[in-house]
């Protein structure tokens, strides 16, 4: 897993550096992946970036230690004295880069991974687990004790009335005559009440724990019955999402979290695609787009929102080469810096970024899949949400 300080430590590299930055799927369970072609597809790929072939060397003898990892993809940081791999379990795209260090490459990993909190619950247990990168790690468990008030549930459950007249167990002319729906429904009345109460403190503690971590979005799973119980408890402004919820087979207090995993797969993938949806239906109502109009008006610092596809590496534009005077055009035409002369180099839209998002407070989104083709085949492949 790629910690905080990781991605502190790799965004700090000094832009002379010269490195590779590759993420490479080693999950050992596909089939492009047995036998020697790993080795043939990633060195390949290498080759293409212009790696070499020290660097390249040093990634090949190290793939087969990254299969047998628990990963499913890997994240490899390769330079001068210099040999980072970092183990992801999901499968991404592979993407090679060898060069000035490209940090918005790290993020567009961890725009793929994302987020979330997930809660398995039902009448007894109720278990908060963390998906991050890819991992399911469960932070809290907590257990619905319930309150004794001298009462016997069972007794409760099982109890009877005596109705005069009516013959016992035992044929005689008196006796205790048939179970009492009454105690039935205490007893389930008690249970709904308790239940209540478990739902309504765990949703308490959810929401002071995803506060604190900075969590905005909740699944839900366990049976659909105590989900949806669950779900009635939660007010309408607390401060989490319920993005989507699922059944899982068993109680909570004892299902595995593999399986759990599988369940969310579809959920998360369902809600990414939505919220792209919406995010392009805004552009369409309220954005800029086309790639020269954007940057005009980001260098005005009147764009909140940067959108682009998933690799912005395919997208070039001008940046002055005096870093302290910054300028940024879509223009070929332009050699020099209107601003104070200095020239203009090529670069891509994924190695100017850090500098966008630093000097002018932007939030990049990435689009994936087919939403990313609408941005590119529709708007021009760049568009902003604009501040005013």
């Amino acid at each position: 897993m790629i910690t905080r300080a990781d991605i502190q430590r790799i965004q700090s590299l000094p832009d002379n550096a010269m490195v590779l930055m590759a993420v490479i799927d080693v999950n050992p369970a596909l089939p492009d992946n047995s036998s020697t072609a790993l080795q043939t597809r990633v060195k390949s790929g290498m080759q293409e970036a212009g790696v070499p072939p020290t660097v390249m060397n040093q990634v090949l003898e190290d793939l087969p230690t990254a299969q047998m990892q628990s990963g499913k993809s890997a994240f490899y940081l390769v330079g001068q004295d210099l040999f980072e791999r970092y183990d992801v379990q999901a499968d991404l795209p592979e993407r090679f880069h060898y060069g000035r260090p490209l940090r918005a490459m790290l993020t567009s990993v961890l725009d793929l991974l994302p987020t979330v909190a997930v809660l398995a619950v039902d009448r007894e247990w109720a278990r908060l687990f963390l998906l991050r990168q890819g991992e399911l790690t469960e932070i809290t468990r907590e257990e619905n004790v319930r309150i004794d008030n001298g009462k016997s549930w069972d007794a409760m459950a099982q109890g009877t009335r005596h109705v005069p007249g009516t013959p016992g167990a035992t044929g005689g002319a008196q006796g205790s005559g048939p179970r009492s729906d009454s105690s039935a429904d205490l007893f389930q009345n008690r249970e709904d009440a308790e239940q209540q109460r478990f739902y309504n403190g765990m949703v308490r503690e959810l929401g002071d724990i995803l506060r604190l971590g900075n969590l905005r979005e909740l699944i839900l799973v366990g049976p659909a019955e105590r989900v949806a119980a669950f779900r009635a408890e939660i007010p309408d402004k607390a401060p989490f999402e319920v993005i989507g919820e699922t059944n899982v087979t068993g109680g909570a207090g004892w299902v595995n979290p593999k399986d759990i995993l599988e369940k969310i797969q579809p959920i998360l993938e369902d809600h990414r695609r939505q919220t792209e949806e919406f995010l392009l239906g805004e552009i369409q109502e309220h954005g800029v787009m086309e790639l020269e109009r954007v940057l005009e008006m980001v260098q005005e610092a009147r764009i909140y929102r940067l959108v682009i596809p998933e690799d912005g590496s395919d997208f070039h534009l001008y940046r002055s080469h005096n870093r302290e005077v910054p300028y940024f055009t879509g223009k070929k035409d332009v050699t020099e810096s209107p601003l104070d002369g200095s020239l203009m180099e090529r670069v891509t839209l994924e190695e100017v970024l850090p500098d966008l998002t630093d000097l002018y407070g932007l939030t990049v989104t990435r689009l994936h899949g087919d939403q990313a083709n609408r941005l590119v085949q529709e708007f021009g492949g760049v568009a902003g949400l604009p501040r005013y």
